[in-house]
């Protein structure tokens, strides 16, 4: 056979293999990415059908926040204060799990 052409075509196998090894690696390194993105895609879902809703009912959305305003303001801050904290408390459980090589999931 042709010697030359012999070569090119192992060479031409080995390039093959190396980018299918390339686009796994690639692939793996963006599994995260994609866990992120989804998580995010979701919450922006969630936010527009939050959103849908209060216009096909903006006389019930103004009249739950007439009701949040009209509460007394203090105890408003409060909870919202306590809210906060355990939001805070949480992510900071996440992210020692998350030192320790765990995984929480929400």
């Amino acid at each position: 056979m042709n010697r030359p052409l012999d070569d090119l075509l192992l060479r031409r196998g080995r390039l093959i293999e190396r980018i299918a090894s390339q686009r796994e690696t690639l692939r793996q390194d963006f599994v995260p990415v994609s866990q992120a993105l989804g998580k995010v895609d979701s919450a922006v879902a969630a936010v527009h059908s939050a959103a849908a809703s209060i216009r096909r009912h903006p006389v019930m959305a103004s009249a739950a926040v007439a009701v949040l305003f009209w509460a007394k303001g203090k105890s408003l801050l409060r909870w919202g204060g306590k809210a906060f904290s355990l939001w805070q408390s949480w992510r900071l459980v996440q992210a020692t799990i998350a030192d320790w090589g765990g995984r929480v999931r929400m």
